[in-house]
């Protein structure tokens, strides 16, 4: 299983950002294949975007999709990013 997480910093309306990120974002993960699961959590002025996928080249291309669309449409700029495969997860029962 393979993760992908980027953070990147804003500077424009949370609300409006999350209301704008969550309408597009999500038919875009889902329609990809190998999708496992995605998360974003807000902290002050960043944006921390966590997702799951089944294999390196679905991560990967997920990168590439998220990445075009929050260049051509937020003021989201990617501070750091990270695709790699996990070493463990531990999920609930």
């Amino acid at each position: 299983m393979y993760a992908r997480v980027v953070v990147y910093t804003y500077d424009e309306d949370k609300e409006q950002l999350e209301a704008k990120a969550r309408a597009a974002v999500i038919p875009i993960v889902t329609g990809t294949p190998g999708y496992i699961s995605y998360g974003v959590m807000f902290d002050d002025d960043k944006v921390v975007s966590i997702s799951q996928w089944e294999s390196e080249a679905h991560a990967k291309g997920a990168d590439a999709a998220l990445l075009a669309w929050v260049s051509a449409n937020t003021t989201m700029k990617p501070d750091s990013r990270f695709t790699g495969e996990l070493s463990w997860l531990e999920l609930a029962r």
